[in-house]
């Protein structure tokens, strides 16, 4: 028999005789905490008991008004200055006002790391030679040894990093005299995806970009047509010629920029408030042992009759 489609009125449990529906768990997740919502996506169920039952007991305890007593009046007091405090720095930075005057500064004063490189590459890979064991060589290690220079002399993967940096030097040198970098892409490189397309890169080149920091900052320091010196990565060699330099327009990075003018102005605020508050020392003594003044006093006893 097929069941009626799930809507926000359906009702999916029944929890103590009380009936809850789809827009019951909602608003039950949202008056929870972020744990409660995480652990709700794995045991929907327990979570959900979990919720009813510290609900009830909470009820009881204010039936006793357990919370109107030291210290644990204190400690809720606490607890939600504490809530509400982040609150308010979240007000104070998603309501910070943002003008576009102010994006369009931020963009121009800041336009270095906006910059993208189009790139084609040649890429050269090399596998890293094992060392020898000291002391005795055995015949399978001598035999091994044998099969790895067979491979190296047949497979361009298996050269190693003296080879491909010599082959890479010769063909930077070759790319500044006037070769054909397409053609050079064609006969040497190792990247099966970029060689299937004439050596493009793909994504252009960014500051912000995944690519290891040492990859990214001679290509960005590069103008359009310049043949990169070889750079070497973890496995192999890149040369790199730079087709197209520009930056991302406002529009592709206006909203980061909105984001950080707005972290930015929470950051100076929180600096300010800490700077404000910070305690200045007037008993030092106090400070080096703390937990020696702060020790409750043992009660005095009562006078004999």
């Amino acid at each position: 028999m097929l069941q009626a489609p799930l809507g926000p009125d359906t009702v999916v449990a029944t929890v103590a005789g009380q009936s809850l529906t789809i827009s019951d768990i909602h608003k039950l997740l949202e008056g929870s905490s972020p744990q409660a919502a995480q652990s709700f996506q794995a045991n929907p169920q327990g979570t959900i008991q979990q919720i009813f039952l510290m609900r009830y007991l909470a009820g009881e305890g204010e039936k006793l008004k357990l919370a109107d007593s030291s210290p644990y009046k204190e400690q809720l007091e606490f607890m939600r200055a504490s809530v509400l405090a982040s609150l308010m720095l979240n007000h104070e930075r998603d309501g910070f006002p943002v003008s576009g005057d102010d994006i369009q500064k931020f963009y121009d004063r800041n336009l270095s790391r906006w910059q993208q490189a189009k790139i084609k590459i040649i890429f050269l890979g090399f596998k890293a030679g094992t060392a020898a064991a000291k002391g005795k060589i055995d015949d399978d290690a001598l035999k091994n040894a044998a099969q790895n220079a067979f491979n190296a002399a047949h497979s361009p993967n298996e050269r190693s990093e003296e080879e491909a940096n010599k082959l890479a030097t010769d063909l930077v040198k070759q790319l500044r005299g006037g070769a054909d970098f397409v053609k050079l892409v064609e006969q040497y490189s190792d990247d099966s995806s970029s060689k299937g397309s004439a050596g493009d890169f793909g994504a252009p080149i960014t500051p912000t970009g995944a690519y290891a920091e040492d990859f990214k900052k001679p290509i960005l320091a590069m103008k359009a047509g310049e043949i990169s010196d070889p750079i070497k990565q973890a496995n192999g060699f890149y040369i790199v010629r730079v087709e197209d330099k520009s930056a991302q327009s406002l529009n592709d990075v206006r909203e980061s920029i909105i984001q950080e003018i707005r972290k930015n102005h929470l950051d100076e605020l929180v600096k300010e408030l800490t700077t404000k508050f910070q305690p200045a020392i007037q008993r030092p003594d106090f400070f080096l042992q703390p937990g020696k003044y702060l020790t409750p006093a043992a009660p005095t006893p009562p006078a004999k009759p």
